[in-house]
């Protein structure tokens, strides 16, 4: 904690996603290694931020809060404060945040040997241009996209969203109205993200990893991302830990049929394109 920022750097493995598909586990499992430096908060969104103006009426907002709770454990865990830490949140808070000098400052406090992370599932969506200046701002940067079962995930992420309503009980109306959320769609839209990333990335750069696996073999999973990162394996001991599971909650008949169809194409697409082997290790 008492190091000073050395330079600028950009991220060495960036997990674009897809949201409720393990991306906690990967951060947390990677982030407990010594060679892998992680930032203060989970998700950065700078792609998305950039590309994506439906986000941008809330990522600021993610930025500050990630900050402050970075400060928090810090006065909490470090006695006494460490001076360099402190000034590199201020920094980060005075901003402008969400530019590339910014983002690149963010990663300035890791050793020369570390390599640097960036999860932030909301970048599996982002627009043809957007995935293009990725490879143009990221050209060496490996890239992990953890797919999940279009139906399980989309469930989970239904439950996410009806959890933190803060009404005890969800009418009709409050239902319908997630049914219509833009992100219930995007974030899980394989059919349309997948092929734009494909488009600039080979399996050289590009893993796409089966949310099964991290369930049913998670040291295998960790294997395939060190293989593809470069990294020393490691079995680190909270492998097979679940990090932020979604608490269980029954969904209405009529959300689930309404979900069935919106997984629907998105599961002939994951067939065609990774076929069936592929499929059944998603679920």
């Amino acid at each position: 904690m008492g190091r000073a920022v050395t330079a600028a750097r950009k991220p060495d493995i960036v997990c674009i996603g897809a949201q409720k598909a393990g991306t906690s586990w990967l951060h947390e499992v990677l982030g407990a290694r010594p060679d892998v430096w992680v930032p203060p908060f989970k998700e950065l969104h700078f792609f998305d931020h950039r590309f994506v103006p439906e986000c941008r009426r809330w990522t600021p907002w993610h930025v500050r809060r990630g900050l402050k709770a970075a400060r928090a454990r810090h006065l909490e865990q470090v006695i006494p404060p460490c001076p360099a830490y402190l000034a590199y949140i201020d920094r980060l808070e005075q901003g402008p945040p969400l530019n590339a000098i910014w983002y690149e400052y963010v990663f300035s406090r890791a050793e020369a040997q570390q390599n640097c992370l960036d999860v932030t599932p909301e970048y599996c969506c982002i627009p043809a241009a957007g995935v293009a200046f990725f490879a143009r701002f990221l050209p060496q940067t490996q890239i992990v996209y953890i797919i999940r079962d279009p139906l399980d995930r989309l469930k989970s992420q239904v439950r996410m969203i009806a959890q933190r309503r803060k009404d005890a009980k969800l009418t009709e109306a409050d239902w319908a109205q997630i049914l219509e959320m833009p992100a219930l769609r995007s974030r899980g839209d394989y059919l349309n993200n997948v092929p734009r990333w494909d488009a600039h990335f080979g399996p050289e750069r590009l893993l796409y990893l089966p949310f099964g696996l991290i369930r049913s073999d998670p040291g295998d999973a960790l294997r395939q991302v060190e293989a593809h990162c470069a990294l020393p394996a490691q079995t680190p001991v909270a492998a097979g830990q679940k990090v932020h599971a979604t608490a269980p909650l029954d969904l209405p008949e009529a959300v689930l049929g309404a979900l069935t169809a919106l997984a629907r194409p998105q599961q002939r697409f994951l067939e065609d394109r990774f076929g069936a082997g592929f499929l059944q290790q998603i679920a």
